[in-house]
């Protein structure tokens, strides 16, 4: 009797999920600004011929939380972006990244996603690019580097919001925008032969007015508007990272970054960093800082340099009444996200913002230069902007 060999040429289909009915939109909206071609990830999700061969990588991302990063848990704080994948679209992930990851009918294929490198919000007042074009060398694989752009405005100016296009999309992994009024950041950038100047020169004595990733929405404020004064130079910190794909090839790269002004002369945004006390051997940290002044929060930017379980963040009323914030689930330490409230947060004067978080057991501190002005060697911190209250401003 012979022996009979069995040999399956396909994966058995056991999902009632397809791509091109189900798969795509969730991929698209969820994933698209960086899984696509000539992205900063290093495959596209937005085709299904693209997206299959990984569909057990894409499984275990979701399991692990990992993906899309920077998420923020619904109905503790509501933000107009960075919401979480919902409880229906994780199981589509996972029934059909397990169960042969179906095509679906072809007649349902969805039309590509084109790259048309248009502002998001339409055409910026102000649109200005780094002066030349910056080189990143096949043998870099990650740089960090500040350009200068002095803006020549002769007024101060109300600016709303902050976009960027970036020039070599798939290497332009985050993008922060300051104002400077110093001159500093310019002698810097005389001083350096490269265009622009590197990491570790600088020390910026402003928060950021906005900070960019493909991932992030970038939103309109309509309450209240960042001030930018007189003559001040525009400095740009442009985070250039390579993927496995990327790696030992060159990119050039000139982004361009336009601010949208505000007519109206409402409240001025304003900052207030909330930072962790130095890493101790204890899985649990809690910490908090009182508001002097009342306002209305705007958002709240997480930076997060140690592997962490969970992160709350709470405000509390003299009263006593507790405002849910922000929750981060695994939070990625590699991608700094700000997260917008979907409208002002009021919090009267003497109110408090409480920050509880837990570590992973052995999580290592491995400090990076702070985004933000005036920080201290934390491993946690929370950047909020915030305008004054109407009644304060009256």
């Amino acid at each position: 009797m012979s022996a009979t060999t069995t040999i399956n040429t396909h994966t058995p289909i056991a999902s009632r999920w397809n791509y091109n009915e189900h798969l795509f939109p969730i991929f698209r909206d969820n994933c698209g600004t960086c899984h696509k071609t000539d992205g900063i990830a290093p495959m596209s999700l937005v085709t299904y011929q693209d997206a299959y061969p990984w569909a057990q990588s894409i499984r275990e991302e979701i399991l692990g939380l990992r993906m899309p990063p920077g998420q923020a848990e619904d109905g503790f704080g509501i933000f107009t972006m960075n919401h979480a994948l919902n409880a229906e679209e994780m199981d589509m992930i996972l029934e059909w990244s397990s169960g042969g990851y179906p095509q679906g009918p072809r007649h349902l294929q969805p039309e590509a996603i084109l790259d048309t490198k248009t502002w998001s919000l339409g055409t910026p007042n102000l649109e200005f690019s780094i002066e030349s074009p910056y080189t990143i060398d096949e043998a870099t694989n990650e740089t960090v580097r500040f350009f200068v752009i002095p803006a020549s405005n002769n007024e101060t100016l109300n600016i709303s919001a902050v976009d960027v296009l970036p020039g070599a999309g798939p290497v332009v992994r985050d993008v922060t925008v300051y104002l400077d009024t110093t001159g500093t950041a310019r002698e810097l950038d005389a001083d350096d032969l490269e265009t622009g100047f590197a990491e570790n020169e600088w020390v910026q004595e402003s928060q950021p007015i906005a900070i960019w990733s493909p991932a992030v929405v970038t939103t309109l404020q309509s309450n209240a508007s960042y001030l930018m004064p007189a003559n001040a130079d525009i400095i740009v910190r442009i985070h250039y990272k390579k993927t496995w794909i990327t790696e030992g090839e060159s990119f050039s790269d000139q982004t361009r970054i336009g601010f949208y002004v505000s007519e109206a002369s409402g409240p001025s945004i304003e900052s207030l960093v909330v930072s962790s006390p130095p890493v101790t051997t204890n899985l649990s940290h809690t910490f908090s800082e009182q508001i002097e002044t009342s306002v209305n929060l705007l958002s709240v930017l997480a930076e997060i340099e140690i592997e962490t379980k969970d992160i709350r963040v709470v405000a509390t009323t003299p009263s006593g009444e507790e405002i849910p914030l922000l929750f981060l689930r695994e939070p990625n330490t590699n991608w700094p996200t700000r997260y917008s409230f979907n409208e002002p947060i009021q919090l009267p004067s003497g109110s408090s913002i409480t920050v509880d978080t837990i570590l992973h057991p052995g999580a290592q501190y491995e400090p990076r230069i702070s985004l933000f002005a005036g920080t201290i060697d934390a491993p946690i911190r929370l950047m909020f902007d915030y305008a004054v209250s109407p009644q304060q401003a009256n």
